[in-house]
């Protein structure tokens, strides 16, 4: 299987084939809109080759398929044995989430990173592709780690300190979400204790501070550096540049009780850009990530947000068993 990994500006216009893009419908120009179905005569991709694409290169995009919103669902369904959910987010169907970050650039980050259960996988679904800006980041996380001094490697291999305020209805949502509990302003102090204590492991630890207001100070500890879900390699792979468009900023603090500054981030974002790539969305494209692998972004938004149409998923729980597909 050829790769779908792709520099700038052969994801901007001539694109490299891959056995999960259909070569013979690929144009320059933008798709037309998405039927409610796939074409008859159009083979989905096969979750097997989804997944050796994952294991080989961290991410893939299936372009040429004519992708929906149904037909997107049921992919993520195939690939994830939980799906799981942003409660700050609007859902769309049972499976997807509408993406509404603002029109601004958006750093480099995992989705969910933040959380004690980030999604292995997540997948974006473009039904109207912005005519101008609006890229997705794509960076690999395992050449980043490769690209890191031993210095910062040995410091990142520790856990890292993340620290911000949730409101009451955020973190009760969460448990809720992630208990799949209904009656979320039913959850508890308790629940929330419990969740925490069901969720520590050797490389994850976090506990709550309460607040006069009913939100806490949710404190998690982890590794900037994982091993993605796949192939086993080590990877770059975390918030440390990423947005809170709908959270408070959280508060980053190495293992060496060094506070995050703003050289470091520099030091950061340059080198991850080396390993950044853009990808210019057609209405129809579906992008799958690794999300212990890859870290994603945003470029800036350049047209109305009624212009531009972008949905995701994410699951727990890669399914294997697909040799037979």
């Amino acid at each position: 299987m050829q790769t779908t990994l792709m520099t700038n500006d052969l994801i901007e216009s001539d694109l490299i084939q891959s056995s999960l893009i259909k070569s013979d419908i690929i144009e320059l120009d933008a798709f037309e809109a998405p039927t409610s179905h796939a074409p008859a005569n159009v083979s989905l991709p096969k979750p097997a080759d989804i997944l050796a694409d994952l294991q080989t290169h961290g991410w893939t995009l299936l372009r040429g398929y004519h992708y929906d919103v149904e037909t997107f669902s049921q992919l993520m369904s195939q690939l994830c044995q939980t799906l799981t959910y942003d409660p700050a987010r609007q859902n769309i169907t049972s499976e997807a989430q509408k993406v509404d970050a603002g029109t601004h650039a958006i750093g480099l980050h995992i989705e969910n990173g933040n959380t004690p259960m980030p999604p292995d996988v997540i997948a974006f679904f473009s039904e109207l592709s912005a005519e101008k800006g609006s890229q997705t980041t794509i960076c690999d996380g395992h050449a980043v780690y490769q690209a890191l001094s031993p210095e910062l490697k040995a410091i990142f291999s520790q856990s890292m300190r993340i620290s911000r305020y949730l409101p009451q209805t955020i973190w009760q949502n969460y448990v809720a979400t992630a208990t799949g509990r209904a009656n979320a302003d039913q959850i508890s102090l308790d629940d929330l204790d419990t969740f925490i204590t069901a969720t520590t492991s050797k490389t994850l630890t976090h506990h709550v501070e309460p607040q006069a207001d009913g939100g806490v100070r949710y404190v998690l500890q982890i590794p900037a550096i994982r091993e993605d879900n796949l192939s086993g390699q080590f990877a770059f792979a975390n918030t440390l540049l990423g947005p809170s468009f709908n959270y408070e900023k959280p508060e980053f603090t190495l293992a060496n009780g060094q506070h995050v500054d703003d050289a470091l981030i520099d030091e950061l974002t340059q080198l991850c850009e080396k390993y950044t790539q853009d990808i210019a969305w057609q209405n129809g494209d579906v992008v799958i990530l690794d999300n212990k692998r890859i870290m994603h972004g945003r470029r800036q938004i350049d047209v109305p947000l009624t212009e531009r149409k972008l949905y995701i998923a994410m699951g727990l729980g890669i399914r294997l068993n697909h040799s037979d597909d």
